[in-house]
């Protein structure tokens, strides 16, 4: 199946939704879309906010990219 191509923006805004569903997730978190030569586009979270992220948010976190980056691809904006 095709992915769909996405902005960073719409990207970055589907992981926040995803995120707020889960009770573990600390509000004020940042979240980036980048491109990476490996896997196409990556979410990154700045540094202070994952230290305040549980174990478990950072699961889900990391679940959710993988999730997405099997779905959609990141269009050149």
């Amino acid at each position: 199946m095709a992915k769909k191509r996405v902005s960073s923006t719409e990207l970055t805004w589907i992981i926040v939704e995803q995120m707020k569903e889960d009770d573990s997730f600390a509000k004020g978190v940042s979240v980036a879309v980048i491109p990476d030569d490996k896997l196409g586009w990556r979410a990154v979270v700045e540094t202070r906010a994952q230290r305040r992220m549980t174990p478990r948010a950072q699961r889900r976190f990391a679940a959710i990219e993988k999730e997405l980056q099997e779905t959609y691809t990141l269009r050149g904006d």
